[in-house]
């Protein structure tokens, strides 16, 4: 290469590289001004309501107390609601990976497929994002802010709090009963009835049988946060039949006042269950069920035990 082209060489060198450090100063600020995006760190203090709009349904959380929610009418469970708000809190700025509304449909955060989150606070909007399908990344979600074009990649446990249906939300606790404060339990399966009284030495079944301490316990402790595995559904509420239940129990505390009284109806691998006083019809697994009331032979004491 004569000393002529070692030049025009160079020139072209500096040029490319002039146009380089152009190109990373101008796209810098680029990213700083247009793709950066923040899901907004909302606490809930500042929150009376949330909707998640999905193509398959609505649901509509609203503050009805100080840290009490409702979700579509019925109680939220607070740790779902609160996980919320701690997922924006720990929100981090996602990745740009489209500027056009070409690619909505396609990543699935168009209008028609997209979920659509908003927050509010006394009738005013505070933010509307929309969340699309999974992202390339583990626990990743694509996100737009409503009425924008730019698409990000959203990496948090934010991705998977959009996916909750109705029951999720819930608040599925339905009795919470020290065992320590029951003194008598009265219990009816199919096989037949029996009763267990705390005595001064410990619990007898029936007419003074020894029992299993151990299994009794077992069994109360069961109704210690108990919690339902989801709820009937309107379609399913007709199928349900309390009149003449599979099972029912009875649980009454130290002076013999009622704690507790629920009636089950069978279905082929759960039980509803209805507690008295309380309009609301659960749904529990088979397995719980048999934990709650078990068959008496298994409370008793063994021979020679």
């Amino acid at each position: 290469m004569n000393p002529t082209q070692l030049k025009r060489f160079f020139i072209v060198l500096a040029v490319v590289v002039v146009f380089w450090i152009l190109a990373e100063v101008l796209g810098g600020r680029h990213d700083d001004s247009e793709t950066a995006f923040v899901l907004p760190a909302l606490q809930m203090s500042e929150v009376d309501a949330v909707t998640i709009r999905r193509p398959t349904g609505t649901n509509s959380l609203v503050r009805v107390g100080d840290s009490t929610w409702a979700v579509n009418g019925y109680p939220a469970a607070e740790d779902q609601v609160q996980d919320l708000f701690t997922d924006l809190e720990e929100s981090i700025e996602a990745e740009l990976v489209a500027t056009g509304a070409a690619v909505h449909g396609r990543m699935e955060i168009d209008s028609a497929q997209g979920i659509f989150v908003q927050f509010e606070k006394d009738g005013e909007v505070l933010a509307s994002v929309v969340f699309g399908k999974r992202g390339r990344a583990y626990n990743s979600r694509y996100v737009r802010i409503d009425g924008q074009d730019h698409v990000y990649q959203f990496t948090g446990q934010l991705t998977g709090a959009v996916d909750r249906n109705e029951t999720d939300w819930r608040d599925k606790r339905i009795l919470s009963i020290e065992p320590d404060s029951v003194g008598r339990v009265e219990a009816r399966r199919s096989e037949g009835a029996y009763t267990l009284i705390r005595g001064d030495n410990g619990w007898v079944i029936g007419r003074g049988g020894e029992t299993d301490s151990a299994a009794v316990h077992r069994m109360l402790t069961q109704y210690n946060s108990l919690e339902a595995s989801g709820f009937v559904t309107p379609a399913q509420v007709d199928s349900t039949d309390f009149t003449r239940p599979d099972r029912t129990v009875t649980l009454y505390g130290l002076g013999d006042e009622t704690l507790a009284s629920l009636a089950f109806d069978s279905t082929s691998a759960a039980y509803w269950v209805k507690v008295e006083s309380d309009s609301v019809i659960y749904r529990i697994l088979q397995w719980k069920a048999n934990q709650m009331i078990p068959v008496d032979s298994t409370l008793r004491a063994s021979e020679g035990g």
